[in-house]
Protein backbone atom coordinates (compact mmCIF):
# COMPACT_ATOMS: atom_id res chain seq x y z
CA UNK A 1 0.00 0.00 0.00
CA UNK A 2 0.97 3.62 -0.89
CA UNK A 3 0.45 5.79 1.97
CA UNK A 4 0.77 9.20 -0.48
CA UNK A 5 -1.74 7.59 -2.91
CA UNK A 6 -4.14 6.44 -0.24
CA UNK A 7 -4.26 10.09 1.09
CA UNK A 8 -4.49 11.75 -2.33
CA UNK A 9 -7.33 9.21 -2.80
CA UNK A 10 -8.65 10.22 0.55
CA UNK A 11 -8.66 13.45 -0.01
CA UNK A 12 -10.13 13.85 -3.38
CA UNK A 13 -13.24 11.91 -2.30
CA UNK A 14 -13.60 13.91 0.46
CA UNK A 15 -14.04 16.96 -1.61
CA UNK A 16 -16.33 15.30 -4.04
CA UNK A 17 -18.35 13.84 -0.95
CA UNK A 18 -18.80 17.60 -0.40
CA UNK A 19 -19.39 18.93 -4.03
CA UNK A 20 -16.13 20.77 -4.28
CA UNK A 21 -14.97 18.92 -7.78
CA UNK A 22 -13.39 21.64 -8.78
CA UNK A 23 -10.08 21.84 -6.23
CA UNK A 24 -10.52 17.58 -6.53
CA UNK A 25 -10.49 18.01 -10.28
CA UNK A 26 -7.10 20.00 -10.11
CA UNK A 27 -5.50 17.75 -7.67
CA UNK A 28 -6.41 14.36 -9.79
CA UNK A 29 -4.72 16.31 -13.01
CA UNK A 30 -1.62 17.17 -11.65
CA UNK A 31 -1.52 13.63 -10.30
CA UNK A 32 -1.88 12.15 -13.43
CA UNK A 33 0.65 14.28 -14.95
CA UNK A 34 3.20 12.84 -13.07
CA UNK A 35 6.02 10.88 -14.72
CA UNK A 36 5.37 7.89 -12.58
CA UNK A 37 1.94 6.15 -11.30
CA UNK A 38 1.80 3.10 -9.31
CA UNK A 39 -0.12 0.67 -11.99
CA UNK A 40 -2.97 -0.11 -8.78
CA UNK A 41 -3.71 3.83 -8.33
CA UNK A 42 -3.45 4.70 -11.84
CA UNK A 43 -7.19 3.58 -12.98
CA UNK A 44 -8.51 4.62 -9.92
CA UNK A 45 -7.20 8.17 -9.95
CA UNK A 46 -8.60 8.27 -13.61
CA UNK A 47 -11.68 6.87 -12.79
CA UNK A 48 -11.96 9.92 -10.36
CA UNK A 49 -10.48 12.39 -12.88
CA UNK A 50 -13.27 11.29 -15.28
CA UNK A 51 -16.33 11.37 -12.92
CA UNK A 52 -14.95 15.09 -11.73
CA UNK A 53 -14.60 16.15 -15.10
CA UNK A 54 -18.29 14.91 -15.86
CA UNK A 55 -19.96 16.52 -12.68
CA UNK A 56 -17.82 20.13 -14.33
CA UNK A 57 -19.42 19.63 -17.48
CA UNK A 58 -22.88 17.90 -17.14
CA UNK A 59 -23.13 17.13 -20.94
CA UNK A 60 -20.66 14.37 -21.21
CA UNK A 61 -23.26 12.56 -18.98
CA UNK A 62 -24.80 10.87 -21.63
CA UNK A 63 -24.84 8.27 -24.18
CA UNK A 64 -21.95 8.06 -26.79
CA UNK A 65 -22.49 7.30 -30.21
CA UNK A 66 -19.75 6.08 -32.65
CA UNK A 67 -19.10 9.52 -34.25
CA UNK A 68 -19.11 10.82 -30.58
CA UNK A 69 -16.47 8.47 -29.73
CA UNK A 70 -14.35 9.51 -32.96
CA UNK A 71 -14.49 13.30 -31.36
CA UNK A 72 -13.56 12.28 -28.12
CA UNK A 73 -10.35 10.57 -29.57
CA UNK A 74 -9.60 12.81 -31.95
CA UNK A 75 -9.63 15.56 -29.09
CA UNK A 76 -7.38 16.40 -26.10
CA UNK A 77 -5.36 13.72 -23.96
CA UNK A 78 -8.19 14.62 -21.41
CA UNK A 79 -11.18 14.01 -23.88
CA UNK A 80 -9.28 10.51 -25.32
CA UNK A 81 -9.30 9.11 -21.50
CA UNK A 82 -12.84 10.60 -21.43
CA UNK A 83 -13.27 8.11 -24.61
CA UNK A 84 -11.68 5.14 -22.77
CA UNK A 85 -13.71 5.13 -19.87
CA UNK A 86 -16.97 5.41 -21.93
CA UNK A 87 -15.84 2.49 -24.34
CA UNK A 88 -15.13 -0.14 -21.20
CA UNK A 89 -18.57 1.20 -20.33
CA UNK A 90 -20.31 -0.17 -23.60
CA UNK A 91 -19.91 -2.44 -26.40
CA UNK A 92 -16.39 -2.07 -27.85
CA UNK A 93 -17.49 -3.71 -30.94
CA UNK A 94 -19.53 -1.05 -31.55
CA UNK A 95 -17.02 1.70 -32.15
CA UNK A 96 -14.21 -0.48 -34.04
CA UNK A 97 -14.12 1.50 -37.32
CA UNK A 98 -13.34 4.55 -34.74
CA UNK A 99 -10.59 2.51 -32.82
CA UNK A 100 -9.10 1.26 -35.98
CA UNK A 101 -8.49 4.59 -37.15
CA UNK A 102 -7.07 6.47 -34.25
CA UNK A 103 -5.12 3.56 -33.60
CA UNK A 104 -3.93 4.08 -37.49
CA UNK A 105 -3.02 7.47 -37.03
CA UNK A 106 0.57 7.72 -34.30
CA UNK A 107 -1.58 7.16 -31.04
CA UNK A 108 -0.61 8.44 -28.09
CA UNK A 109 1.13 5.34 -26.05
CA UNK A 110 -1.06 5.13 -23.28
CA UNK A 111 -4.08 5.41 -24.53
CA UNK A 112 -2.97 3.42 -27.15
CA UNK A 113 -2.42 0.36 -24.34
CA UNK A 114 -5.59 1.04 -23.05
CA UNK A 115 -7.28 0.58 -25.79
CA UNK A 116 -5.78 -2.38 -26.41
CA UNK A 117 -6.59 -3.83 -22.68
CA UNK A 118 -9.99 -2.63 -23.20
CA UNK A 119 -10.36 -4.67 -26.44
CA UNK A 120 -8.56 -7.55 -24.72
CA UNK A 121 -11.60 -7.44 -22.06
CA UNK A 122 -13.94 -7.91 -24.55
CA UNK A 123 -12.95 -10.63 -26.43
CA UNK A 124 -12.34 -8.78 -29.71
CA UNK A 125 -11.17 -10.74 -32.82
CA UNK A 126 -10.82 -8.12 -35.51
CA UNK A 127 -7.16 -7.38 -36.62
CA UNK A 128 -5.85 -3.77 -35.97
CA UNK A 129 -2.64 -2.59 -37.30
CA UNK A 130 -0.64 -0.24 -35.77
CA UNK A 131 3.22 0.98 -35.92
CA UNK A 132 5.59 0.96 -33.12
CA UNK A 133 8.83 1.89 -33.27
CA UNK A 134 9.32 1.97 -36.94
CA UNK A 135 7.91 -1.67 -37.32
CA UNK A 136 4.04 -1.95 -38.80
CA UNK A 137 2.25 -4.73 -35.91
CA UNK A 138 -1.34 -6.73 -37.04
CA UNK A 139 -2.54 -8.22 -34.22
CA UNK A 140 -6.24 -9.28 -33.07
CA UNK A 141 -6.56 -8.19 -29.19
CA UNK A 142 -8.73 -11.91 -28.10
CA UNK A 143 -5.51 -13.99 -28.89
CA UNK A 144 -3.32 -11.28 -26.32
CA UNK A 145 -1.68 -12.76 -23.28
CA UNK A 146 -2.79 -10.70 -20.33
CA UNK A 147 0.49 -9.67 -19.60
CA UNK A 148 0.87 -9.98 -15.96
CA UNK A 149 0.60 -13.99 -16.87
CA UNK A 150 2.85 -14.20 -19.44
CA UNK A 151 6.08 -16.33 -19.20
CA UNK A 152 8.11 -13.13 -19.60
CA UNK A 153 7.03 -10.89 -16.12
CA UNK A 154 6.33 -13.87 -14.40
CA UNK A 155 9.92 -14.57 -14.58
CA UNK A 156 11.31 -10.85 -14.09
CA UNK A 157 9.38 -10.58 -11.07
CA UNK A 158 10.97 -13.55 -9.55
CA UNK A 159 14.39 -11.96 -9.98
CA UNK A 160 13.50 -8.92 -8.87
CA UNK A 161 12.20 -10.85 -5.32
CA UNK A 162 15.35 -12.71 -5.15
CA UNK A 163 17.28 -9.86 -5.76
CA UNK A 164 15.23 -7.37 -3.62
CA UNK A 165 12.57 -8.56 -1.72
CA UNK A 166 14.54 -10.13 1.57
CA UNK A 167 16.50 -6.69 2.49
CA UNK A 168 13.57 -3.76 0.83
CA UNK A 169 10.49 -5.00 0.46
CA UNK A 170 9.13 -1.70 -0.28
CA UNK A 171 11.99 -1.10 -3.44
CA UNK A 172 10.84 -4.80 -4.83
CA UNK A 173 6.94 -3.53 -4.79
CA UNK A 174 8.16 -0.02 -6.83
CA UNK A 175 10.15 -2.58 -9.02
CA UNK A 176 6.87 -4.96 -9.69
CA UNK A 177 4.79 -1.44 -10.21
CA UNK A 178 7.22 -0.39 -12.68
CA UNK A 179 7.53 -3.58 -14.48
CA UNK A 180 3.24 -3.51 -14.57
CA UNK A 181 3.46 -0.51 -15.98
CA UNK A 182 6.36 -1.49 -19.12
CA UNK A 183 4.13 -4.65 -19.75
CA UNK A 184 1.32 -2.78 -20.53
CA UNK A 185 2.68 -0.18 -22.42
CA UNK A 186 4.35 -2.97 -24.91
CA UNK A 187 0.89 -4.16 -25.90
CA UNK A 188 0.11 -5.91 -28.14
CA UNK A 189 3.80 -7.17 -27.47
CA UNK A 190 4.40 -10.02 -24.29
CA UNK A 191 7.47 -9.86 -22.74
CA UNK A 192 9.01 -13.33 -23.51
CA UNK A 193 11.05 -15.41 -21.23
CA UNK A 194 13.80 -14.91 -22.69
CA UNK A 195 14.17 -11.33 -21.76
CA UNK A 196 13.14 -11.45 -18.55
CA UNK A 197 16.28 -11.05 -17.22
CA UNK A 198 17.26 -7.73 -19.38
CA UNK A 199 13.89 -6.46 -18.29
CA UNK A 200 13.97 -7.03 -14.59
CA UNK A 201 17.22 -5.31 -14.67
CA UNK A 202 16.14 -2.52 -16.77
CA UNK A 203 13.52 -1.93 -14.49
CA UNK A 204 15.27 -2.16 -11.32
CA UNK A 205 17.97 0.50 -12.76
CA UNK A 206 14.96 2.80 -13.54
CA UNK A 207 13.87 3.36 -9.96
CA UNK A 208 17.38 3.53 -8.70
CA UNK A 209 17.35 6.09 -11.40
CA UNK A 210 14.09 7.75 -10.10
CA UNK A 211 15.36 7.65 -6.55
CA UNK A 212 18.77 9.43 -7.46
CA UNK A 213 21.06 5.74 -6.47
CA UNK A 214 22.64 4.94 -9.21
CA UNK A 215 25.81 4.82 -7.06
CA UNK A 216 23.60 2.07 -5.60
CA UNK A 217 22.55 0.58 -8.95
CA UNK A 218 26.45 -0.09 -9.66
CA UNK A 219 26.66 -1.85 -6.00
CA UNK A 220 23.59 -3.98 -6.83
CA UNK A 221 25.14 -4.65 -10.42
CA UNK A 222 28.31 -5.54 -8.86
CA UNK A 223 26.94 -7.84 -5.85
CA UNK A 224 24.99 -10.06 -8.38
CA UNK A 225 27.56 -10.12 -11.06
CA UNK A 226 26.06 -8.50 -14.36
CA UNK A 227 27.01 -6.44 -16.66
CA UNK A 228 25.88 -2.95 -16.98
CA UNK A 229 24.82 -2.91 -20.25
CA UNK A 230 22.53 -6.18 -20.02
CA UNK A 231 19.62 -4.45 -19.26
CA UNK A 232 17.59 -3.11 -22.02
CA UNK A 233 15.52 0.57 -22.17
CA UNK A 234 12.26 0.51 -21.16
CA UNK A 235 9.62 2.52 -22.85
CA UNK A 236 8.65 3.93 -19.66
CA UNK A 237 12.21 5.97 -19.96
CA UNK A 238 11.90 6.90 -23.43
CA UNK A 239 8.20 8.29 -22.95
CA UNK A 240 9.37 9.89 -19.58
CA UNK A 241 6.30 7.86 -17.66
Amino acid sequence: MDTYYEDILKKVEMQMEQHDHQAAYQILEEELSMPYIPKEYEQRLIDLYNACRSELQPQAQRSYSEEDIEMLLKGSLEEQFLAIEQLRKSNIRNHLDAIRDYLGNAPHYLIRSYLIEAMMEQNISDEFTIEMDGLVITFAPCFIEPPMESDGVIQAVAYLKDWFESDNPTFTMMCVETLVKEAYLRLPYNIEEDDALGIAIGVAQYVFAAHEEMDAFAIFLNEKGLARNSGYELLLSKHEI
